[in-house]
């Protein structure tokens, strides 16, 4: 489904819907996230948007799906920055390396589910610290970025 608006030609989509892994959803081209080197794995996908998980208040997560491909999404998390998981010199390198005013940044961890090795039925949660997303929130462009410090881990789980 696309809508335009009045300032567009009518065959210019505003917005694309997409049936998510959480259901059907709206997302608007304007908001979209550009990925010029993709993710890691996923290089050939660069357009992607956050959505919100219905029904969730809390904003732990969120959802980064493609826009090109509708079956590729990732829950993500946001990064706090009063938390102190990445130090502030790591911070400064990885802003800059891909020219993000501090300000303008925002940081998203790929979280993964694991099934739990002492209950097949219960799941955990594990974030990479070392290859967080940066976005540019001024200039909606991301990039995907390895850390070089082993203190980050790939996996590091998250408490239940």
């Amino acid at each position: 489904m696309t809508e335009t608006t009045g300032s567009q030609p009518a065959d210019t989509p505003t917005s694309v819907s997409i049936k998510t892994l959480f259901g059907q959803r709206e997302f608007q081209w304007d908001k979209a996230i550009y990925m010029p080197t993709g993710l890691t794995g996923f290089e050939n996908h660069n357009v992607f948007a956050l959505a919100n998980f219905p029904g969730d208040t809390t904003g732990c997560f969120k959802l980064l799906q493609s826009l090109t491909e509708p079956e590729l999404a990732f829950v993500v998390a946001p990064y706090n920055a009063d938390s102190g998981v990445i130090k502030e010199s790591h911070m400064t390198q990885m802003l800059s390396s891909v020219a993000i005013a501090p300000d303008d940044a925002a940081i998203l961890f790929i979280v993964t589910l694991h099934k739990d090795e002492n209950n097949g039925e219960a799941m955990r949660m594990s974030v990479n610290l070392r290859a967080p997303i940066i976005i540019d929130t001024e200039r909606q462009v991301a990039w995907q970025r390895t850390l070089p410090y082993e203190e980050y881990p790939y996996r590091k789980m998250l408490d239940s």
